[in-house]
């Protein structure tokens, strides 16, 4: 399977995307509204925050929509379903409310906001291109149906090898994002990797200043699958790869809890049951 690359400063940006969402459930952005300098910035300051003692002062509280806020270290980090490892990663979860270290805070903000209009503006291509897939209350309201406080910021670190993790153990194993699309910013490390139709593993184009876009769950379930959540994951650095660090920071935009995404979920029971599956 191949990803596209989509240029947002082309006139068949708006298609491209639609169309590679549609057929791949991945995009790859080429010169997005973003400050790539930024973006850059972020992951140098807070893969020193990782490797440093203060992020113990900021161990992570769960919030009223269930996801968690804050600093959450290697020992309780994620299995992904049907999996029975623990990732090799460490993580820092954003929301609104999060008190941050303040040498990061204003990056922090500034980028929450800035991936939320470009949010917006690619779930509003999505609705005029794939609306009539959407149950009736959530057509021509797509984008508006974005909460700030229910979605999610996450700054992850991928430590780099020891050689003492456990067997089979890799830095993301294979999953699907629950939300409803997925902004990520090309890291400066591979390994990211996404599943085709046949069953493959491919690696996900792009360099920084590039953002990656997927669609989760939520939006297979409002669409009827015509946009597909697909699998994807971090795989560890071989040894002819350079084994250091890697920093990711993918913002989960995800609907008002409230909003109805098909017969059978609303927003907030289709986390619940995600969350409840993690939780096994």
């Amino acid at each position: 399977m191949t990803v596209a690359v989509v240029d947002m400063f082309s006139a068949e940006a708006e298609m491209a995307f639609v169309e590679t969402l549609r057929r791949t459930g991945f995009a790859v952005l080429r010169n997005p509204p973003m400050d790539a300098a930024r973006l850059q910035r972020m992951a140098d300051d807070w893969r020193d925050f990782f490797l440093g003692e203060d992020k113990w002062n900021y161990i992570a509280e769960e919030t009223p929509s269930g996801n968690t806020s804050g600093f959450i270290p290697p020992d309780v980090s994620e299995t992904a379903v049907g999996h029975d490892r623990k990732d090799l990663k460490e993580f820092f979860h954003i929301m609104p409310e999060t008190v941050l270290p303040a040498r990061l805070a204003d990056d922090a903000e500034a980028h929450l906001g800035d991936a939320l209009s470009l949010g917006r503006l690619l779930l509003g291509w999505l609705d005029i291109h794939c609306g009539s897939a959407l149950p009736p209350g959530l057509r021509g309201q797509l984008a508006e149906s974005l909460s700030p406080s229910d979605s999610l910021l996450r700054i992850l670190h991928y430590p780099p090898l020891t050689g003492d993790e456990p067997p089979g153990a890799v830095r993301a194993a294979a999953h699907e994002d629950i939300n409803l699309i997925t902004l990520l910013p090309v890291s400066v490390e591979p390994g990211l990797q996404v599943m085709g139709r046949d069953g493959q593993w491919t690696d996900v184009p792009g360099r920084p200043g590039d953002v990656i876009v997927n669609s989760g769950d939520m939006l297979q379930e409002a669409s009827s699958r015509q946009l597909p959540s697909t699998s994807h994951r971090v795989i560890n650095p071989s040894d002819t790869d350079s084994n250091l660090s890697r920093i990711s920071m993918p913002y989960f935009l995800a609907p008002d809890l409230d909003v109805q995404l098909s017969r059978h979920h609303t927003a907030g029971s289709y986390l619940r049951e995600r969350l409840n599956s993690l939780a096994r």
